[in-house]
């Protein structure tokens, strides 16, 4: 993508940027979309000064380190990047999902933490 592209100009106009998911990104590719928001935005400020909500949960998903040890992973990880420091960390508290199927979603928390018992 250009500076002059029609994506660098939706960038440029963009209030907010929602990124999901991001937990798969490695702090790689966190630096490079700082790196380029920077760049468009012709500024030094983080994220070339734009809002960025991102979403997901580290017990969930983590960048794939091809024959990588926990600690690769980890440091790997966005929450590694000297960026992170930079963001503001909110956490959901209620989980409405959660809250209206219990049973179904316990069974689930069970099986990501390999909890359930053997059949």
């Amino acid at each position: 993508m250009g500076s002059t592209s029609p994506e660098a100009d939706k960038l440029r106009q963009a209030v907010l940027i929602i990124i999901d998911e991001i937990t798969m990104l490695t702090k790689d590719g966190l630096r490079c979309i700082d790196s380029l928001l920077r760049d468009l935005m012709n500024t030094d400020k983080p994220f070339g000064g734009k809002v960025i909500i991102i979403g997901d949960d580290f017990r969930q998903t983590l960048p794939v380190v091809p024959r990588g040890t926990r600690a690769d992973v980890i440091e790997t990880s966005i929450n590694s990047s000297p960026l992170w420091s930079k963001c503001t960390h909110l956490s959901l508290t209620t989980n409405i999902r959660f809250a209206r199927q219990r049973e179904h979603n316990m069974w689930l928390l069970n099986i990501r933490s390999d909890n359930l018992p053997e059949i």
